[in-house]
């Protein structure tokens, strides 16, 4: 134990790394097992289109026009797609779960960079995998946001980099090409970020001036060139441009506290901060530690926590305003929060010693909990879909044990050891609870009717009739659409017509076409041929 101390001491870099690299098998195992769900099957319907359709300029669904999102995303979906030949679910979240490591390993280099700290960088950089919400959601999900949100991070450090050269072109042309490669993935959020960052900076430091010279000038001329480029190329397919920016701007702005009442707005700006810790948790334990006296003074007196600070603050209000905030949405954000209650947890548990008794037996509490909670999968019937599941179950009870045994020995490093237990929580989750939702799922069904609906009309034109779905069922009908082409690898498209030769597929309605005939009945779905 005291080697083991003695080594993540010295070497905290070689500590994170060889954690990285046990989190690598415990986020991947079972990554492809789940069918397509939430916005997954939008990004994944997107980028096939264009690759059925070989047009990677204008984003479609159903052979319409989409949106909601420029194409930038898409472009390496497709690219995965097309390198691996495979249009799996695993595939579908490779381009959302490799940036993930890749956003863990860019906050520990900052912040060992930055504050010449590796133990509060190894801290900072696991807490983004272990915290909640990605330890048991996002992480399994082909979302866009953790890719978009690890550029925004990326553009976040090297704007402070180059301020503390006072390489201001350099820091505006990097932060607005990175902006604009942000915008055609994910829309006007980018420049929200791009704007409130540099004017809450600049303003903080007396250099607000610096907004009106050629340094900021040119580089955002730049940035508008790159994006004014792409739409440029896209109006050669579609001069609909106005229905474009309209989309966009109502992508950007229905969740605001405009669109809510007061009440609503208000209930929810008391409830935003308690929330957000939870879906933290457990990394806002940490919070506990930002209760010394000389907290704030700490992070004024240093250039890179105040920076942090600022820019948390100078963005963090949009959403706190915004009543349908998702989590998602702040994940640029959150590891700002990871390096100030690292940086406070270091800094302050020693002058802190009731606190750091009461956290450390609280992580001895939840490692038992963790270590007892184990045998709790045997209880249920999941032998059916896990493989081996006696043998499964016994070795995470001992490799709990381990950690949780680590966590009672170790003396300055029981975090460390705690964090290895969050991603045996994990490593459990992806082992029992994944294979159980794939096999229960009900979404198991329609892709399995969506495939045979794919398979029958191989080879003929295929509709969507009547396709006038709501909002919130927008991803149950795109995911439809997305095993269908998949498996007919051939475009469906919409229609209001039913005088075409083929086959239609109706959601909530009949075919009243005297021709029609009724292939089958997919419980509320109708698969009809019209010769």
């Amino acid at each position: 134990m005291e080697r083991l101390e003695n080594f993540l001491d010295r070497h905290p870099e070689r500590g994170f790394f060889l954690l990285l690299l046990v989190a690598l098998p415990v986020f991947f195992i079972n990554l492809g097992l789940l069918p397509l769900f939430a916005d997954e099957p939008t990004r994944a319907n997107v980028a096939l289109e264009m690759i059925l359709t070989k047009n990677y300029s204008v984003p479609t669904i159903g052979g319409e026009y989409y949106y909601n999102k420029p194409p930038f995303y898409n472009w390496i979906l497709a690219g995965v797609y097309q390198l691996s030949g495979a249009f799996t679910e695993f595939n579908t979240r490779l381009p959302a779960i490799i940036p993930m490591f890749f956003f863990a390993i860019t906050i520990f280099y900052s912040v060992s960079y930055f504050l010449k700290n590796r133990h509060i960088a190894l801290l900072s950089g696991l807490l983004f995998l272990v915290n909640g919400r990605m330890l048991i959601y996002d992480s399994m999900l082909g979302h866009i946001d953790i890719f978009y949100s690890w550029l925004t991070f990326g553009s976040f450090m090297l704007i402070f980099y180059f301020f503390q050269q006072r390489k201001w072109f350099w820091l505006f042309f990097i932060s607005y090409l990175i902006t604009a490669v942000t915008f055609l993935c994910k829309g006007l959020p980018s420049v929200v970020f791009q704007g409130f960052t540099l004017v809450a900076l600049l303003t903080y430091t007396g250099n607000l001036k610096k907004l009106f010279s050629w340094q900021h000038i040119l580089s955002g001329l730049f940035c508008l060139t790159i994006i004014g480029g792409y739409f440029l190329n896209y109006y050669q397919y579609n001069p609909n441009l106005e229905g474009y920016f309209s989309t966009i701007w109502d992508q950007s702005s229905r969740r605001t506290a405009t669109e809510f009442g007061f009440i609503t707005t208000a209930l929810h700006m008391l409830s935003f901060p308690f929330e957000h810790a939870g879906h933290l948790f457990p990394a806002s334990i940490l919070l506990i530690f930002c209760f010394h006296k000389d907290f704030i003074r700490g992070i004024k007196a240093n250039p890179f926590l105040k920076y942090i600070a600022i820019v948390f603050l100078a963005n963090i209000w949009v959403y706190w305003l915004s009543p349908q905030t998702r989590p998602r949405y702040l994940l640029m954000l959150y590891p700002l929060l990871f390096i100030i209650w690292s940086h406070a947890y270091y800094t302050y548990r020693d002058k802190l010693p009731k606190t750091k008794r009461v956290f450390e037996i609280s992580l001895m509490v939840l490692g038992t909990l963790v270590t007892l909670a184990m045998p709790a999968a045997l209880l249920f019937d999941l032998s059916e879909f896990v493989d081996h599941i006696v043998l499964k179950v016994f070795l995470l009870i001992l490799i709990s044990a381990f950690f949780a045994l680590l966590i009672y020995k170790l003396k300055s490093q029981k975090i460390v050891a705690f964090l290895g237990l969050m991603l045996i929580v994990r490593l459990a989750f992806s082992l029992f609870i994944l294979p159980h939702r794939a096999h229960h799922k009900v979404e198991n069904y329609y892709k399995s009717a969506a495939i045979e609906m794919g398979r029958v009309s191989k080879g003929a034109p295929f509709f969507f009739y009547q396709y006038h779905p709501q909002e919130a069922g927008i991803p149950f009908h795109d995911r439809l659409i997305f095993y269908i082409q998949r498996e007919r690898m051939a475009q469906v498209k919409f229609t209001e017509d039913a005088s075409k030769p083929g086959y239609y597929f109706t959601f909530d309605r009949e075919l009243e076409h005297p021709k029609a005939l009724l292939i089958k009945n997919y419980q509320n779905l109708k698969l009809y041929e019209l010769k």
